[in-house]
C-alpha cells in the first residue's frame, strides 16, 4: 500500500519537474533569446519504446555535427515574436534605479521577482510614511498657538496644525 502511494508520488513530482524545466528553458532561451543563447532543439520523447531512434540518435547527430563545426539537419525551435517591438528602446525603471534596454526585457523586469519585490517594498515605506503624517498628534507649540486663538466647537483631535 505504501509502496504504491510512494510510486504515484514519485511519478506527481517527477512531472512537476519536468513541466518545471520546460518553463525554465521555454523563458530562458526560446523567449527572449541573447547572443550568447544557444539554439534549442525539439525531440519527440512522448514513446518510450522509441526512445533511440526519436531522441538518442537525433540529438547525438546534432552534437556530432556541432562539434564538427555543420549545421545540424534537424531545425532548432523558434519562438514567434513581434515584428514591431523595439530592441534597442530605453527604459528607466526608477523602482529598482535600473536601465533596460529593449521592450521584450521591459516586460520581463516589470514581471520579475526582484521588480515586484522592489514595488512592494515602495508602496509599504510611502504607506507608513502616510501613516506616519496622519497619526502625528499636534506640536505642543501649535497645541498652545490654537489655544490661546481660541477655536470654539473644536476638540483638540480636531484641530489640525500645518507646520
Amino acid at each position: 500500500m505504501f509502496q504504491k502511494i510512494g510510486i504515484e508520488a514519485l511519478k506527481q513530482v517527477t512531472k512537476r519537474y519536468a513541466r518545471k524545466q520546460n518553463r525554465w528553458i521555454k523563458n530562458r532561451f526560446l523567449s527572449r533569446p541573447g547572443p550568447s543563447v544557444p539554439p534549442v532543439y525539439g525531440l519527440e520523447v512522448s514513446d518510450v519504446s522509441k526512445w533511440e531512434e526519436s531522441v538518442l540518435e537525433p540529438a547525438l547527430e546534432i552534437v556530432q555535427s556541432f562539434i564538427q563545426g555543420h549545421k545540424p539537419a534537424a531545425t532548432p525551435i523558434k519562438m514567434p515574436y513581434d515584428e514591431n517591438e523595439n530592441k534597442r528602446s530605453y527604459h528607466m525603471c526608477d523602482c529598482c534605479d535600473r536601465i533596460i534596454i529593449g521592450d521584450r526585457e521591459w516586460a520581463a523586469h516589470i514581471k520579475s521577482k526582484s521588480h515586484l519585490h522592489q514595488l512592494k517594498k515602495k508602496r509599504r515605506l510611502e504607506s507608513n510614511a502616510v501613516n506616519a503624517r496622519e497619526s502625528q498628534s499636534i506640536s505642543p507649540d501649535c497645541d498652545r498657538e490654537l489655544k490661546e486663538k481660541g477655536c470654539p466647537g473644536q476638540n483638540d483631535a480636531e484641530l489640525i496644525c500645518s507646520t
